[in-house]
């Protein structure tokens, strides 16, 4: 008797405390809200590997890394923000049964400050499906054009004109990747795998363009390059593999690239960039921010960081050297030059990283537990 008056008596104890934790909670009102327009916004374009089809960009306060909300990005959907224009753009897939059925592409455009769609653009079912990468889906100088990489596997450029919805389709075979002119808005670079750059020069009517191709500046069987890009005035910054920085104007009729800088050097550890996004510039200083790894070999180029190089681009020198652990993509803060944003592909992070202005040491300085396979990282405004 003894045992089941204790097992009456427990049970009537955990039904009062059931109902006096019933009684504690408070009913919830579904609403809406919206970001501040001020807030220094941070985007994180996340693929979601594990489950494709629900790909999504989150969007954090970049002062204290809390999130504020998320937008749907489809199928391997690529993400532009545009803050003049108070929107961000989704170029995405989405099919019939999911994972299978027909094929719709669409750019999605959101308000940045409400994260709903409000408009959407129907475009031909041939953008790449990838990874998250800034050259596949840019815009021109002026904002009116979209240029976003197709792969079918045959490569070409869509270009899509915002207010009239137009738009057509330009080949770039052996070329991957969109780097807009500066300064004429009917422009665009690619960068090709026989070590060129095509320029791109679009019609006045926009219905074609004109292609011409510059000279070799790179062997993609010796040192590749990345395809992520830094704009630096009015050229663009790119990376090698073994740590080459390679400046190219892209304004001209055709593409003009500069002697590149060996950041390695003779330091020894066998240490080279990696990443997805491996590499910020702050164009005010010159000075690069660069992802790095030790004891490289051949294909770890993605390989995450063990430190952050800050390198002074315009004196050629190697101003510091900071621990910065399982980095895949960097970022430099648009209004505040002196914070970094990164995330930490092995642990699921998105880390603020401050910049001191002397030593251009870099230091942890928050962070959120965030995401799944996250490879863009933007920090716009």
């Amino acid at each position: 008797m003894k045992p089941r008056c204790f097992g009456v008596v427990a049970a009537m104890a955990l039904l009062g405390a059931t109902a006096a934790g019933a009684e504690d909670l408070k009913i919830e009102t579904p609403g809406t809200t919206t970001i501040a327009p001020g807030m220094k916004r941070v985007y994180v374009g996340d693929v979601a590997l594990p489950h494709m089809v629900d790909g999504r960009v989150y969007v954090l306060d970049g002062a204290d890394m809390s999130l504020k909300g998320m937008m749907e990005a489809g199928f391997a959907g690529m993400m532009l923000a545009a803050p003049d224009k108070h929107k961000v753009y989704v170029a995405t897939t989405f099919y019939e049964r999911l994972t299978r059925g027909k094929r719709i592409d669409v750019i999605q455009v959101y308000d940045d400050q409400t994260l709903k769609v409000v408009d959407e653009i129907a475009i031909p079912p041939r953008r790449a499906q990838a990874l998250n990468y800034r050259s596949l889906m840019q815009a021109n100088s002026n904002g009116e054009l979209l240029y976003i990489q197709n792969a079918t596997p045959a490569t070409s450029v869509e270009v899509v004109d915002l207010k009239s919805k137009r738009q057509f389709e330009t080949p770039n075979a052996g070329c991957y990747g969109i780097y807009p002119a500066l300064k004429n808005p009917l422009r665009f670079t690619t960068l090709c795998g026989d070590g060129t750059m095509g320029t791109y020069t679009i019609a006045a009517d926009k219905k074609s363009a004109v292609r011409k191709a510059g000279s070799k500046f790179f062997d993609a069987d010796a040192d590749a390059i990345y395809s992520h890009a830094e704009r630096d005035s009015d050229a663009y910054l790119f990376l090698s593999y073994k740590g080459k920085l390679v400046e190219v104007g892209v304004d001209g009729d055709t593409a003009a690239p500069q002697a590149p800088i060996d950041i390695v050097g003779d330091i020894t550890g066998g240490w080279a960039p990696g990443g997805y996004q491996p590499f910020a510039l702050d164009d005010t200083s010159g000075v690069v921010y660069v992802l790095m790894h030790p004891n490289a070999v051949e294909g770890s180029h993605k390989n995450p960081s063990t430190e952050i190089w800050a390198y002074d681009l315009r004196n050629k020198k190697l101003l510091a050297r900071s621990p910065a652990e399982n980095f895949t993509s960097v970022t430099i803060g648009t209004s505040d030059r002196n914070v970094l944003f990164a995330i930490n592909a092995v642990d699921s992070k998105i880390v603020r990283l401050t910049i001191d202005p002397q030593s251009r040491k870099v230091s942890p300085a928050g962070e959120i537990k965030l995401g799944e396979t996250a490879s863009l990282i933007e920090a716009p405004q």
